[in-house]
């Protein structure tokens, strides 16, 4: 009970372990102990899950306890994108949402996200808030004898299966299937040129990794989209066809055969919830988030699709090509820390042209403040449609190339290293230490402790180091315009961290 803490983007454990029935019962009773202490329990609650196992039963777990606790609860009849959960929360104007997933975790995983009502990720203080009252919840089971504990714990327990049996049952547990989600459609086609991607004739491979957008993804495809696409994975899989459902290069090799041998236009993918996406363009080319956000940014910019006073907003983590495009052409640029919640908490605001991180995630304004796999991959569809009719039916890789011929070349990778607990904050302050010195004969202009230690180079060239909070683990970030010192400091920092 006491390792139920929240991360960038809710709590996720082993199924079994950690992530029990009894310990997600704790955190719902939380977020209503947080619902009510702040006023916000009287609108409801939607439920999103995904395809892992054991989600839906979860899912009505949470439905149960949410019902015993007098709080309104609107269910989906079947798996759905983080983004549509999130999208619920304001199209139905409720308190909040709940999405049972972990996200791109291997399939011994579950998590849980609570979406407030605002419709974006939590913010840390609302995060602290649940865990705090965790702690409270877990003083009243205290109190009782364990067994008043075994009684509230199956009193608050309602099986699929006793919730639908009956109608009156449904009713009388204040809780609602929800099986109709074309407004969330309709939302999403109002972010793209729709007859502009019709008119293309597009060729498209999508992989949905057997996750939660395995049936939305190719209703709008071929319903209104009008694109016969060809489909990989389109089914539930709890165990992920034994992979990771990350859309990573490594993870997309069989996307990419087929793009190549059907010389197809364009190859999309979602990722276990289809919050996060992937792209493998028509040479066979995997376009990563550092570049497909620049590419999106890009084209938004060409193609007129933004006001004055917009800003761009990207995590500390995420390329400064992005910067590069902003400076140019006089677009504000704010940096965040990791984490979608950041980004979207800055969306609020609402002339955010453009939020991205390297992990993937991605949101555009008039949109909600929530990451969105399903938006990333049709706006590259547009951009596809749009290379095909108006430049010559240049390749998305070769775009990219005539964007880093004006902005620059930029370099970088992540490193994951492993090192002992006790040392992770002494390599994170080794590296706040930096600034005035040379590395290489360059000097570290600027020290940023927005996320760890940002070290930013004389000549744009920038090394991030944050220590995981879940694993033993350093994430460094290492990015350069020129390939020769992006291989110096990559060396540099790899060392320096590992001798620590």
């Amino acid at each position: 009970m006491s390792r139920i803490k929240f991360g960038t983007d809710g709590w996720r454990a082993v199924i079994a372990e950690d992530f029990t029935f009894a310990n997600l019962g704790l955190v719902i009773e939380a977020i209503t102990l947080y619902l009510k202490q702040n006023n916000s329990s009287q609108k409801g609650i939607f439920i999103g899950y995904d395809n892992r196992f054991l989600s839906k039963d979860f899912a009505m777990h949470c439905a149960g306890v949410f019902s015993k606790n007098g709080i309104k609860t609107f269910i989906a009849s079947e798996s759905v994108p983080t983004p549509v959960t999130a999208f619920m929360t304001l199209s139905m104007e409720l308190d909040g949402s709940i999405m049972i997933t972990a996200s791109h975790n291997p399939s011994k995983y579950n998590g849980i996200k609570f979406i407030p009502f605002y419709g974006g990720p939590a913010k840390d203080s609302i995060t602290k808030e649940i865990e705090e009252n965790i702690k409270i919840v877990i003083k009243e089971r205290q109190n009782h004898s364990k067994e008043e504990s075994d009684l509230i714990d199956k009193d608050i327990f309602l099986s699929e299966h006793e919730i639908l049996k009956k109608g009156i049952e449904l009713n009388a547990a204040k809780i609602t299937e929800i099986s109709d989600f074309t407004d969330y459609v309709k939302k999403l086609l109002g972010m793209v040129d729709t007859n502009l991607i019709k008119k293309a004739g597009l060729n498209v491979a999508a992989d949905t990794m057997f996750g939660a957008g395995s049936v939305l993804l190719p209703k709008i495809l071929k319903d209104y989209l009008g694109i016969d696409a060809f489909f990989f994975n389109n089914f539930r899989d709890p165990l992920f066809g034994g992979r990771l459902p990350d859309p990573s290069n490594k993870n997309l090799a069989g996307l990419r055969e087929k793009v190549l041998k059907d010389r197809m236009d364009i190859g999309i993918a979602l990722d276990g919830d289809a919050d996060r996406f992937g792209v493998i363009d028509g040479k066979g080319i995997f376009i990563n988030p550092n570049n497909s956000i620049a590419i999106i940014l890009n084209y938004l910019i060409e193609t007129n699709q933004f006001n004055k006073n917009d800003i761009v907003v990207r995590s500390v983590a995420t390329t400064h090509l992005i910067d590069e495009i902003c400076s140019e052409n006089g677009i504000a640029l704010v940096e965040t820390p990791v984490g979608f919640k950041f980004i979207g908490e800055a969306m609020l605001c609402g002339n955010v042209i453009i939020g991205g991180e390297e992990s993937g995630g991605l949101s555009l304004k008039g949109h909600i403040p929530e990451k969105d796999g399903l938006l990333a991959c049709l706006k590259m569809l547009e951009i596809r449609a749009y290379l095909k009719k108006y430049r010559n039916s240049l390749h998305i890789s070769d775009y990219l190339e005539s964007i880093r011929d004006k902005y620059g070349h930029f370099y970088n990778i992540r490193l994951d290293i492993e090192v002992h607990q006790d040392k992770k904050q002494k390599i994170v302050q080794n590296f706040l230490n930096l600034k005035g010195q040379k590395i290489n004969g360059i000097m570290a202009a600027a020290v940023s402790d927005i996320d760890g230690a940002k070290v930013v180079f004389e000549n744009k060239s920038w090394i991030l180091v944050r220590a995981s909070g879940t694993e033993p683990l350093i994430r460094c970030y290492i990015e350069s315009p020129d390939a020769e010192y992006f291989d110096i400091i990559k060396k540099y920092a790899s060392e320096v961290i590992r001798n620590i």
